[in-house]
């Protein structure tokens, strides 16, 4: 094995937040011993509504994210949400975040920071781990 001077992991990692040479950093996790999932999507959706303005989006893409985003908090609070609606609005947000995400790794030609592909890693993670 050649070390390439990186970090290395040993054993499992699954649930841990891990930030390397970055300056700045924003980092959530919910971690809650019983809550049932629509509980735990609430909580992202609710953390990518109030993030959503320092993603940079354009108007109508940050117009869609918000009604997504409402609509899926909606089902969420629902009796017996539709799980496959959720995974539709969520996926449909998913499309515009993920090449902000991305971003960073692309540079400066986007106009992406690496604050806000972080950001947008950060809900996407959130999102991803509460799905039902």
């Amino acid at each position: 094995m050649t070390d390439t001077g990186g970090p290395q992991f040993h054993g499992p990692i699954h649930g841990s937040q891990i930030a390397i040479g970055n300056h700045d950093v924003s980092q959530r996790q919910y971690v809650t011993a019983e809550s049932r999932s629509e509980d735990r999507l609430a909580e992202a959706v609710g953390a990518l509504l109030a993030a959503v303005e320092q993603l940079g989006l354009r108007a109508e893409e940050e117009t869609g994210v918000r009604q997504d985003a409402e609509a899926a908090l909606d089902e969420a609070a629902q009796p017996e949400p539709d799980v496959g609606r959720l995974r539709r609005l969520l996926s449909r947000i998913q499309v515009v975040l993920v090449p902000i995400a991305a971003g960073a790794a692309a540079g400066t030609a986007t106009g992406v920071t690496n604050g806000t592909a972080q950001l947008a890693q950060t809900v996407l993670t959130d999102l991803q781990q509460a799905l039902p």
